[in-house]
């Protein structure tokens, strides 16, 4: 059997595996990455040296730094804390409560995983929500839509936007230039709607919140400090002339001799199945690459893309939300970075309008679907705990219209930019 058949039943292998979650996505990648490494030295078109070479350690390691700072900041209390504050301050006017709810997620989602920021805040919406009588099931839902939402802020706001700025340089400059305007409409658009969902029943001023305390207020103080240091740094990394990872791992030190917070209980808390999939999924594409796999999926995608570049993003954007509603953005943006990149060469098309289209298409792909992205399966687990349930048919009711638009105001306005020649 020729490199390119094998490779290419590998890759529909993994798809199908992905696509179904018939095993952890940690799981199906390593598998992917082991038949990679088999066949790719069985056939001779990959080296011991490549396949470490493919890795990418500098962007796996800088996934894993950034993991442990985001989970410090959600251990330490602070998202906890800020929900019952403003709750507490703003229970008399439900409607401003609601904003700044989904505001606050959509922050807090730029700074950090969006898996901690949906734990943490589910929490306080459930209580917020019980005791100011608002539809929980509604904004619990907005919520988990809007940390998608918060992916596309910064350079460390999502998986997809770390391996995209760490292969392309885009820094945080960058994505203030780029992503603040539109993270501000799309979040307008959604307090918007949620004028239209969210309803408000008969209840008194929120008495029934626990009273605003912290359990270690020393991790809460030193942790956000370091933590906004960290991004300080993150930041000027240019000036300073040390890489990101370096730079990620300090602050790692840091954190963990500075907060008094237990390194063990951190440890047990980080999603580690994100760092195994990214690195093995570099080296399975790394295969599919030197297989001709990806030159196939290029001819496919070519036509599409071949036009003028402002057509192109918004179509990639769109592709990129879709693919993402079925499956993990994570692959579809490790899948289609080097595909995009040799297409935007041949094609001689601008690719920055590209890379921004993939990052921002694969953050708010996952509200398409309940299983789309981990915040919003979460999402959906805390209400059918709390005894809501949420079918598919509801689901797409209350997020679709949402969505929808907006990726379609992603599109114009990164055709708009692309036009004006701004990325």
């Amino acid at each position: 059997m020729e490199p390119f058949t094998t490779f290419l039943l590998i890759f529909i292998a993994t798809l199908l595996l992905l696509t179904a979650e018939i095993e952890h996505r940690a799981v199906a990648a390593l598998l992917a990455a082991v038949m990679t490494s088999y066949f790719g030295l069985s056939y001779g078109i990959m080296t011991p040296d490549d396949l470490i070479e493919g890795l990418h350690m500098d962007t796996v390691l800088f996934v894993a730094g950034v993991l442990i700072l985001f989970e410090t900041i959600g251990k330490s209390g602070l998202f906890t804390l800020a929900g019952r504050w403003i709750a507490r301050l703003l229970g008399s006017r439900p409607r401003i409560l609601i904003y700044m709810l989904i505001t606050l997620v959509t922050l807090f989602s730029a700074i950090a995983s969006n898996i901690t920021v949906m734990l943490a805040m589910a929490e306080v919406t459930v209580e917020i929500a019980e005791a100011a009588g608002l539809s929980l099931t509604e904004l619990t839902l907005l919520e988990a839509l809007q940390t998608n939402v918060g992916g596309i802020l910064l350079p460390l706001s999502s998986v997809p936007a770390l391996i995209i700025s760490s292969k392309t340089g885009l820094g945080f400059a960058d994505f203030i230039r780029v992503t603040l305007p539109l993270t501000l409409i799309l979040t307008v658009i959604a307090l918007a709607y949620s004028k239209l969902i969210v309803k408000r029943y008969d209840k008194q001023i929120l008495d029934e919140l626990p009273p605003v305390t912290v359990d270690n207020p020393t991790a809460l103080y030193r942790s956000t400090i370091i933590f906004m240091l960290f991004v300080a740094a993150a930041i000027f990394s240019d000036s300073l002339g040390l890489g990101l990872t370096l730079i990620t791992f300090m602050f790692v030190v840091a954190t963990f001799i500075l907060s008094s917070m237990d390194p063990d209980e951190i440890f047990r808390s980080i999603d580690w199945g994100v760092p195994f999939f990214v690195g093995s999924f570099f080296i399975f594409v790394e295969g599919l690459e030197r297989s001709g796999v990806l030159s196939f999926i290029a001819s496919v995608l070519a036509p599409l893309l071949r036009t003028d570049v402002t057509a192109a993003a918004p179509l990639l954007l769109l592709i990129c939300a879709i693919l993402s509603a079925f499956i993990d953005n994570i692959p579809v943006v490790i899948l289609l970075y080097p595909v995009v990149k040799n297409i935007a060469l041949e094609a001689g098309l601008r690719p920055l309008p590209l890379y921004w289209a993939m990052i921002i298409g694969s953050n708010l792909g996952g509200g398409f679907t309940p299983f789309g992205s981990p915040p919003v399966f979460i999402a959906v687990r805390i209400l059918e705990k709390w005894g809501k349930e949420v079918g598919f048919g509801r689901f797409l009711k209350i997020s679709a219209p949402l969505v929808l638009a907006q990726v379609a105001s992603s599109m114009v306005y990164i055709a708009i930019l692309t036009l004006e020649k701004l990325v």
